[in-house]
């Protein structure tokens, strides 16, 4: 069996770090504080991960996108189940918001209007878990039609045991 290198390992961040040092991109210390405020308030705000990475000081908008997702990781832990559904509320009325302003223009036939709408829907449903399948309805469901249930099950155990 493989052996598993931990993520944080010296050799994985050690790899990270000379990747970075190609790219020309630096890695945000672990969770500046003051700049990781800062960019979680213009998230909050609606601005673009290049926009961020401007606001903070850093040079690619991956820097921005490590620094956020260092203070998700972070407070993680402090995040009651209160504050994650107004998150996930405020995602789905500014998804809702963003909806309404193409949803015009996609029902008169545009065709980037509706590519937008399709993906607005999409992530609002990822956002409220409607694309996950519910394993009580779809556990081997079968649906009898034109028969009796009982004729339908002796039919099956009957075909089974012929062959």
């Amino acid at each position: 069996m493989a052996k598993v290198t931990d993520i944080d390992s010296p050799k994985v961040r050690n790899t990270r770090t000379k990747r970075l040092a190609r790219t020309g991109s630096s890695a945000p210390k672990p969770l500046d504080e003051e700049k990781s405020n800062l960019a979680f308030e213009l998230l909050l705000a609606g601005k673009s991960q290049r926009e961020i990475a401007e606001a903070v000081g850093y040079q690619h908008k991956d820097d921005a996108s490590r620094l956020l997702t260092e203070r998700f990781k972070h407070e993680v832990g402090f995040i009651t189940d209160m504050e994650r559904k107004q998150m996930l509320g405020m995602a789905l009325l500014r998804l809702n918001a963003l909806l309404g302003a193409v949803w015009p223009a996609a029902m008169m036939g545009d065709p980037k209007s509706v590519d937008s709408a399709r993906a607005i829907i999409a992530e609002a449903a990822k956002i409220s878990g409607l694309q996950q399948i519910d394993p009580v309805v779809n556990k081997n469901l079968v649906l009898v039609m034109g028969e009796k249930e009982q004729d339908y099950i002796e039919a099956l155990k009957a075909a089974g045991t012929s062959d």
